[in-house]
């Protein structure tokens, strides 16, 4: 198995000697070296705090990624005939939606120059220098190239939803960093839901005092994750979501509320009634000292309000509401929602923010500055681009539906199907990739984010012309084994949960078995965990589609090779590699079988664990000489397949899907 992943990770390295991601706007190769050299000096030309900061960052970096150690750790400012040179035009404080992003880097034989209008580019164009490293048996160079580039889309997010499960600062810096690394340029923070409010508020304290577990952002904690933000050039946009998803508002200022309850947090999943109060003037000048509060504290130009999944049922059950909706001539609760949306525009637009909220929000008679943010399809999308609004996606882009990779890189903010006029098209900011977190604790969150989220990048930076399902399913590996650099624990964290699921047992015999298989996918493990369990925000994610990659890529390389080489009645080109990947996994769960005895974590896979083995072993014959099998055994191994492929739990053993290809 090991030796199966390094082969494949060795081939990704050699794809046009490179592995860029997110891929270039214009690549391309000259003969020739610059050499990586304990001699080597880095230049600024236009020296600022910020530039020469990240600079001395990638001084660091550079020498970690090419194992060279430097004799000047400085950023210099004289000229050197073997130098890396960083050119700009102006320096920024601040990223900003309009901030240009583009950038240039030349490499021959003896000089890399960068250049860039601002320092934000010369940021983007480190982080791609640093993935041209190429290593040999001479040592680690780059390629002599010249690259021009620039982003597709001016909005290129991670939402991470911090309110169901606590997520605390160091595991938000740490993405921050590989967000930095490839190119995203926003991070959303989702800091109230019912579950939870999650920032300190000076001004009313009860609501991060009483409408949590204990765990919330100081304000001075924020300030600290905003300035490392931006220092990477990421923007952060605060997301209150009002009027529903609230109840832990109402823990401790239920006056707020639009029923008349004692209001408790929540632990279990779904949409809630709570909402606030929209007929009651008390409400806006609470949301008015609240908001201008966090306008303060953020100082992005944009200001998210939520806005989704307000039920209306306490509206409609409240009689001042309704006599306040017949007053105001206000038909339904989506005008009345409209209403509130008005008045806490005027609050954002008072502290000079520009409002965003998701696509529930949109109403053709909100100005045109306000951002629509679409997780209900491309549909509403285009619609709100089509009347005027800036748009950008989410939908498609739901990270804890655990979707494949290749279904968030063909999703395209701009699809052939969708037409829009040049100015229309302008109107689509990009996108975001969305993380929210009922499913996900600070163990796993990583795993979900990282690398799918490589996929979201590389579409919402590059071309459409640039972008190839295939290359980037041969880059991902690679990459995703890069952002280690920064203390991502997407790869090793399923060593770590594996071992604590088998109370400290050795997990090398076995973890093949389980690193084949895949989560359930959309939404359906939150349907199989209502059925199995009283799942609430206590239930501890430590079972085996936790431990499960989003995608298996050592599966989903068998089942091509198996789709493109195997032919009728079980005779397969490439039969040595075929047959090791059966192998590894009839004897892994062997193994896995024995430790599954003693491992209540782990017992619920054991059965179908004897099912993996006897069909591995079966395939693994029908491969070895297909005449082997006795049409017994053949009906057998049929029936073994429908059985693994509709066994009933939240993992999905992924190569069945080429071992049915053998026996058709």
């Amino acid at each position: 198995m090991k030796h199966a992943i390094i082969v494949f990770l060795l081939i990704s390295s050699y794809l046009n000697g490179q592995h860029l991601l997110p891929q270039p706007k214009e690549l391309n190769f000259n003969e020739g070296q610059f050499f990586i050299g304990s001699n080597i000096k880095v230049r600024v030309t236009n020296p600022s705090l910020k530039l020469n900061n990240y600079t001395k960052r990638f001084i660091r970096r550079l020498q970690y990624n090419s194992g060279v150690n430097f004799l000047h750790h400085e950023v210099q400012d004289t000229i050197s005939p073997y130098e890396i040179v960083i050119k700009t035009n102006s320096t920024i404080e601040a990223i900003e939606i309009a901030t240009n992003e583009s950038y240039a880097i030349k490499v021959t034989s003896n000089k890399v120059f960068i250049s860039a209008e601002n320092n934000i580019g010369a940021y983007r164009a480190i982080e791609t220098l640093l993935q041209l490293i190429t290593t040999s048996e001479k040592g680690s160079f780059f390629k002599n190239c010249h690259i021009i580039d620039e982003p597709r889309f001016k909005w290129r997010g991670l939402l991470i939803d911090v309110c169901r499960h606590w997520i605390p600062p160091h595991i938000i810096k740490r993405n921050i960093d590989a967000m930095a690394a490839v190119k995203l340029n926003v991070l959303h923070l989702h800091l109230t839901e019912d579950h939870g409010f999650r920032i300190e508020s000076k001004k009313f304290p009860k609501l991060h005092e009483l409408g949590n577990d204990g765990n919330y952002f100081t304000q001075e904690g924020i300030k600290d994750i905003i300035h490392y933000a931006n220092k990477r050039g990421i923007r952060v946009v605060p997301e209150f979501d009002i009027p529903g998803h609230i109840t832990s508002w109402l823990v401790g200022y239920p006056k707020l509320g639009s029923a008349n309850r004692k209001y408790t947090l929540v632990s279990n999943y779904g949409v809630f009634k709570a909402s606030l109060n929209p007929a009651e003037e008390y409400t806006y000048q609470f949301l008015d000292t609240l908001l201008t509060e966090m306008c303060q504290l953020f100082p992005d130009t944009y200001f998210h309000i939520g806005g989704d999944e307000n039920s209306g049922m306490d509206w409609d059950q409240n009689k001042k509401i309704q006599k306040f909706m017949t007053k105001m001539e206000l038909k339904n609760n989506r005008d009345l929602q409209t209403y509130f949306n008005s008045r806490i525009l005027s609050i954002l637009t008072r502290n000079k923010k520009t409002m965003i909220g998701w696509d529930e929000i949109y109403n053709t008679n909100l100005p045109k500055s306000v951002v629509i943010q679409s997780w209900r399809g491309k549909e509403s999308m285009s619609s709100s681009a089509k009347n005027g609004f800036p748009s950008i996606l989410s939908n498609g882009y739901y990270l804890d539906k655990v979707c494949k990779l290749k279904d968030y890189y063909e999703n395209d903010p701009l699809p052939k199907g969708i037409i829009l006029n040049e100015n229309e098209k302008n109107l689509i900011l990009g996108g975001e990739a969305t993380i929210w977190s009922e499913i996900v604790d600070q163990t796993t969150i990583e795993s979900r984010i990282w690398p799918s989220t490589l996929a979201i990048a590389e579409r919402l930076w590059s071309s459409p012309e640039n972008c190839s399902t295939e290359n980037f399913y041969t880059k991902a590996p690679f990459v995703s084994i890069k952002l280690q650099e920064f203390g991502l624990t997407h790869l090793n964290y399923q060593d770590a949960l594996l071992g604590l699921m088998s109370n400290a047992s050795s997990i090398q015999n076995w973890k093949p078995f389980i690193s084949a298989f895949e989560p359930i996918r959309g939404y359906k493990r939150h349907d199989f965990l209502k059925k199995t369990l009283q799942y609430t925000t206590t239930t501890p994610l430590n079972r085996l589609a936790d431990a499960c990659y989003v995608e298996s890529f050592t599966a989903r390389k068998f089942n091509t090779i198996v789709n493109k080489n195997c032919k009728e009645g079980g005779f397969c080109q490439h039969r040595k590699d075929i047959k090791y990947w059966l192998a590894t996994w009839a004897r892994s769960a062997e193994h896995f079988q024995s430790i599954s005895k003693t491992s209540p974590a782990l017992s619920e896979a054991h059965e179908l664990a004897s099912k993996v083995q006897e069909v591995c072993e079966l395939a693994w014959r029908k491969v070895n000489s297909p005449s082997e099998l006795t049409d017994s055994e053949n009906q057998r191994a049929k029936k073994l397949i429908s059985s693994i492929d509709n066994y009933t739990l939240d993992i999905h053993f992924a190569p069945i899907n080429g071992i049915k290809v053998l026996f058709n």
